[in-house]
């Protein structure tokens, strides 16, 4: 939730207990443009097929069975509670007087309760088979996460892979930190994260989705979140909708209060969603309570130097109050619901943290949260002795975490290990980096040993590794034409995927062989090729749609391919069809660790059911789509680009979409490094943190195989600049020219420089000329261009 809607509209406004559990709703202050204040009277008066108000109490111990329908249709809800009758929990307060609460029972997320709402209300939203407009909306309440990598379904009809549902995600699907959001997924083809509403839990918010046939709108607080194009939308035909938990596997019951669902068979306007937002939030029952803790703020671990977060949870009638203390005193401008300080060693070292919680009612003082402060270095990977071809790349790379600022320095020995030399930032920029990169290696440094430093302000530890150079094994890739452009450019790797048999898919240029892999689908080798110019073969990977064990191109991993600094990766696809349902997500390219239950690691790009591409960084909370869909026969070139500040998507040379990886905190595969300074996850083996690069699959085989013929493609250790995409799509030389003074000086990357006096020729061949080549200004018109043998 934004600041503008917390400060219009959200006031806490009750308290109630029920067995062990406190439970809390959230009013909001009146605004001047909201003048109805009957609620169920506003619902009604635009024509739900279906409203229940979750009104039921358990009456004296007699639990009803049923939630009423209250639009007079008569279509009643069947309330099934879990093994224990502990949930769900009726009387709770909510709107105009009460809502439902969903528990765990001891943690289970496999004994729940939830609400069956009748198929014959039309939740399907089909008339026939064929999707029909509906709207949906109701009050939801998250009491907690799903836990890591999980979803919490508040609502949902679906018959997978068919239907929709809201979710709640946690930490583990793609967010930071612990922070949940909202999420709709439509299937096929609308997944759609709401990112700039972070979920306060314990706090009411109202939930709205329309559907006129082709667009869905999400609202959120009354405010439209996303337009999704869903002409797509394969309807659960037949299928029962269900409040308070997902029914299909992987989905998890929510935790939380809700209340207020309604559902229609026609498209509710914006101003009649706003307006149902409005009343909603002047209409909750009012139970005056004092301040009191909901949830007690946890002991934590953290690294001297990093952040360390302590959180509560209030609840109570509004306006509410909080001091943080430590050790019994104040802290002066400690008064919100989280406090953050810089963990240092040793003075913050078994520090003790209150807060007291309070309002005009009275107030209650936390349990005491412990800050414990370390000041260790720990090798969760260290760098390990490599092999690597004359000419390629090589890079070793030291995974750390402990006490900062950590410092590196590597040095590198000649003899065998007996002594070492510093390596200058100057003869090597990343000399001091937490990876050292070498380039074009050659035999004469076969079985040097390199060494890195790490240091923080208390200690520091030393990790060795050697370098093997052999000749190359494999027969040598041409690289004319496209293929001698892209070499130019340097890339880490580059598989040009013309072989005529396997099962080696060769690294044209490095280290990385990759190895022809068909499992149940066909890989078919010298296919024809959809780049300009050129007549090299490409590769198709064929097999059944939506599978996920079809052909692939596996490369073992390396660090060389997961950089943890600016890094690029093209490539030219061929889809041979779009995907059959709301399931089929094809992926495209993959260098991703499923970290289960930590945050995953690397990225996947895919091709989406509707025929969009997507790519996913992780372990962050946002993904970025190509905007136009692919079709399906025709070729794509397909580049990735982070330069540290954004991410980029191109496709056929053109910008599709980007994302600020500010919001994303992208972790590179292999790079099991715990990011919010906190200290609870050492234990991770880093030996086994990493995966392969794979052209067709997602690295754990999680989604389909993407089916269609793949061509050249490549990874880079820097971010391709606009220019060099250019050039790659259009499979022409990049000639630059610039103005210096009297001269002007051209410089191109590979090629043969030629010029003329007239723009369609003849052109003659300059002889001897490299870049940069410089040319007096004579006054005669020029015109250059490469030839690219």
């Amino acid at each position: 939730m934004n600041s503008r809607d917390l400060k219009t509209y959200f006031l806490p406004c009750g308290l109630f207990m029920a067995a062990t559990v406190l439970f809390v709703c959230m009013a909001a202050a009146p605004t001047a443009s909201a003048q109805a204040t009957n609620y169920p009277a506003t619902i009604l008066s635009n024509n739900p097929s279906a409203y229940y108000r979750f009104e039921e109490t358990t009456n004296g111990g007699s639990f009803p069975g049923q939630a009423v329908d209250s639009s007079g249709n008569g279509f009643n809800a069947t309330i099934y509670e879990n093994g224990e009758d502990t949930s769900p929990l009726l009387g709770l307060p909510g709107i105009t007087t009460n809502s439902y609460s969903f528990q765990l029972y001891n943690g289970s997320t496999s004994d729940y309760g939830y609400v069956d709402v009748p198929n014959a209300v039309g939740l399907t939203g089909t008339v026939g088979t064929n999707p029909a407009p509906f709207s949906t909306e109701l009050w939801v309440q998250p009491q907690a996460g799903p836990g890591n990598a999980g979803w919490a379904v508040p609502f949902e009809v679906a018959a997978y892979p068919n239907g929709w549902n809201f979710y709640v995600s946690g930490p583990g699907d793609g967010n930071p930190g612990t922070t949940s959001y909202f999420y709709l997924d439509m299937r096929p083809g609308v997944f759609q994260g709401f990112g700039n509403f972070p979920i306060t839990f314990f706090q009411w918010y109202y939930l709205a989705l329309t559907f006129d046939g082709t667009n869905a709108i999400t609202y959120i607080n009354g405010s439209p979140q996303a337009t999704n194009n869903a002409t797509g939308f394969a309807p659960a035909a037949g299928a029962d909708g269900h409040i308070g938990s997902g029914q299909g596997a992987g989905w998890s019951p929510f935790v939380g209060g809700i209340d207020e669902f309604a559902f229609y068979t026609n498209v509710l306007t914006a101003s009649q969603v706003l307006n149902h937002y409005k009343i909603g939030t002047n209409s909750f029952r009012a139970v005056p309570t004092p301040g009191s803790v909901a949830v007690q703020p946890v002991s934590i671990t953290n690294y001297s130097g990093t952040t360390a977060t302590f959180s509560v949870v209030g609840q109570g009638t509004a306006p509410l109050s909080y001091q943080w203390r430590t050790n019994g005193t104040a802290i002066p401008g400690a008064t919100s619901t989280s406090y953050s300080l810089l963990a240092q060693y040793p003075q913050n070292n078994g520090e003790g943290f209150t807060v007291v919680v309070s309002n005009g009612y009275g107030s209650q003082t936390s349990s005491v949260a412990t800050l414990t402060v370390l000041s260790n270095l720990t090798f969760i990977a260290s760098p390990g002795s490599i092999t690597r071809n004359v000419g390629s790349h090589a890079a070793f790379h030291a995974t750390v975490i402990g006490a900062i600022p950590i410092t590196y320095q590597w040095a590198v020995s000649t003899n065998g290990g007996t002594t070492y030399t510093n390596i200058s930032g100057t003869s090597n920029p990343t000399a001091t980096n937490q990876t050292l990169w070498l380039s074009n290696v050659q035999l004469s440094q076969n079985g040097n040993v390199y060494s890195v430093v790490v240091s923080n302000p208390f200690v520091s530890s030393t990790q060795m590794a050697t370098l093997n150079v052999q000749t190359r094994q494999d027969p040598p890739v041409p690289l004319h034409g496209y293929g001698a452009i892209i070499a130019a450019d340097n890339p880490v790797a580059y598989w040009r995927l013309d072989e005529t048999n396997g099962p080696v898919a060769v690294d044209a240029i490095g280290s990385f062989d990759g190895t022809y892999t068909p499992n149940s689908g066909t890989i078919t080798l010298g296919a024809a090729s959809g780049i300009p110019h050129s007549s090299d073969p490409a590769v198709t990977l064929s097999g059944t749609p939506g599978g996920s064990t079809e052909g692939t191109i596996q490369v073992p991993w390396a660090p060389e391919l997961n950089p943890d600094t600016a890094w690029s990766v093209e490539t030219w696809i061929q889809p041979s069809s779009l995907g059959t349902g709301g399931g089929d997500y094809r992926v495209v390219l993959s260098s991703e660790y499923n970290r289960y239950p930590y945050a995953y690691n690397g990225w996947y790009l895919y091709q989406q059911p509707s025929g969009t591409l997507a790519f996913v960084p992780q372990p962050g909370n946002g993904f970025i789509v190509a905007p136009t869909a692919m079709v399906p026969g025709n070729w794509y070139y397909v580049a990735i680009v982070d330069d540290t500040t954004n991410f980029y998507l191109y496709v056929n040379g053109q910008l599709g979409s980007s994302f600020p990886i500010s919001g994303d905190q992208f972790i590179p595969n292999g790079d099991g490094i715990n990011t919010d300074g906190n200290a609870a996850i050492t234990t991770i083996d880093a030996a086994d943190d990493s995966a392969s690069f794979v052209i067709g699959q997602r690295t754990d085989a999680a989604f389909d195989n993407f089916l269609g013929t793949v061509d050249d493609t490549a990874v880079y250790q820097y971010a391709l600049s606009p220019k060099q995409i250019a050039s790659h799509y259009a499979d022409a030389g990049l000639l630059n020219i610039a103005k210096a003074g009297t001269n002007t000086t051209l410089t191109w990357p590979v090629g043969v420089l030629q010029s003329s006096t007239n723009v369609a020729g003849a052109y003659t061949t300059i002889t001897n000329a490299t870049s940069p080549y410089t040319n007096g200004i004579s006054g005669t018109t020029k015109f250059y261009r490469l030839v690219v043998p």
